[in-house]
C-alpha cells in the first residue's frame, strides 16, 4: 500500500502496529485487502500506522500505544487457545506475560519522566514544555500529575479516533444517498467527520462530582453528588439537534456535539482525531469508493468506549 507522504514525512517504512493475526491489515484507515486482493476488513484495534524515521523511540511510542489499543488480551487470547488446542488449561497469563506487560509500562513512563525532566531544564515552544513547567498553587507539578499528563498524550485521541473511522463505514452502508453526496463534494468531508462522531459517540460515559448546587432541566443537584455524563443522549438531543437519530453529513450544526468534552475537559486529542480522520477517509473515499460494510461486527464488553472491534468490508481494491 501506499503512504501519504503528506502526513508521514519521515521515512518511506512504517511500521504497522500489527498484523492482526494473518488477517485483513489495516494502516491508518488505509485498507490494505487480502492476499487474494478481493476483501477486507476494518480492525479498528490496529488502525494505527507509526512513522519509523528519527530514532527508536518512534517504535517504542508505537508499542505503547498498542498496550491501549488491547494487545495484551489479544496476545492472551491466541496463547490461551494454543494451550487449549495442546490439551492444556490455561485460566490466566502465565507470569512471563504479566512481567512483560509490567516492564512495558514501566519503560513507557520512565521515557515519559526523561523527557518532561529535559523540557524543565531546556523548555521549547511545545506542549510537554508547557505541562512540564506548569505550576499549581507556585509550585511545580508533581511527579504523580506529570504521570498522568504523560499516559493522556499517549493514548489521548485513540478510542475516538479508531471507532470513528470503523462506525462512519457502517452508517455510509446503510445511508447511500448520504454517501453519494459525499462522493460527489468532497467539501462535505469535515462536516461528515463531525456528524459521524456525534452519531457514533465513541465514549460512553465520563463521572464528574458537583462543586455547587445546581440544576439542569428540571433535575436537581447539590453540591459534591456524583454524577454521569451520557455522551450519546447529549448529542441526540432533540432540543439541540433537529431529527437528531438522523444521518446528515450536511447538517448545520453537527460540530455542536460534545464527543470530545467541553470547556477545561474538552479531550486533549480532538485536533488530530479531526485530522485523522478527515484525512484518512479522503484517502478511503478516493481509493475504494465502494467498500461496504459486509457481515457481522463484533463489539466488545465495554462499558465505557463504543469499541468496534472488528467490523468486514468489501472493496474493489485499486488496479495497478
Amino acid at each position: 500500500y501506499k503512504v501519504n507522504h503528506d502526513i508521514v514525512p519521515l521515512k518511506k517504512r512504517v511500521l504497522v502496529s500489527d498484523m492482526h493475526f494473518g488477517e485483513t491489515k489495516t494502516a491508518g484507515g488505509i485498507i490494505v485487502p487480502d492476499d487474494d486482493g478481493t476483501a477486507g476488513g476494518i480492525h479498528p484495534r490496529w488502525a494505527k500506522v507509526y512513522a519509523v524515521g528519527r530514532d527508536q523511540e518512534d517504535v517504542k511510542v508505537g508499542e505503547w500505544i498498542m498496550i491501549a489499543h488491547g494487545r495484551w488480551s489479544r496476545a492472551f487470547k491466541v496463547v490461551k487457545e494454543g494451550k487449549e488446542l495442546e490439551g492444556e488449561s490455561m485460566d490466566s497469563p502465565d507470569q512471563n506475560m504479566i512481567d512483560m506487560f509490567n516492564a512495558m509500562v514501566d519503560e513507557m513512563f520512565e521515557y515519559g519522566r526523561d523527557i518532561l525532566n529535559k523540557k524543565r531544564q531546556f523548555p521549547e515552544n511545545d506542549l510537554l514544555s508547557a505541562i512540564a513547567n506548569a505550576e499549581l498553587e507556585g509550585e511545580k507539578l508533581s511527579d504523580e500529575f506529570l504521570d498522568g499528563s504523560w499516559l493522556l498524550i499517549i493514548f489521548a485521541g485513540n478510542d475516538t479516533t479508531r471507532n470513528t473511522l470503523s462506525g462512519a463505514i457502517k452508517l455510509l452502508t446503510e445511508n447511500p444517498r448520504q454517501k453519494e453526496k459525499l462522493l460527489n463534494n468532497f467539501d462535505l468531508l469535515p462536516n461528515f467527520v463531525q456528524e459521524s462522531i456525534r452519531m457514533i459517540s465513541p465514549v460512553i460515559h465520563m463521572r464528574r462530582t458537583t462543586k455547587v448546587d445546581t440544576q439542569v432541566g428540571e433535575q436537581k443537584m447539590g453540591a459534591g453528588e456524583k454524577i454521569i455524563m451520557w455522551y450519546g443522549a447529549a448529542n441526540r438531543d432533540p432540543s439541540i439537534f433537529e431529527n437528531p437519530n438522523e444521518f446528515n453529513i450536511e447538517r448545520p450544526n453537527a460540530d455542536k456535539h460534545l464527543a470530545f468534552g467541553i470547556g477545561r475537559h474538552t479531550c486533549l486529542g480532538k485536533p488530530i482525531a479531526l485530522m485523522q480522520l478527515q484525512e484518512a477517509y479522503k484517502q478511503i473515499l478516493q481509493r475504494f469508493p465502494d467498500m461496504k460494510y459486509d457481515g457481522e461486527w463484533k463489539i466488545a464488553p465495554n462499558n465505557f468506549v463504543h469499541a468496534i472491534q472488528e467490523m468486514p468490508v468489501t472493496f474493489t481494491p485499486e488496479s495497478n
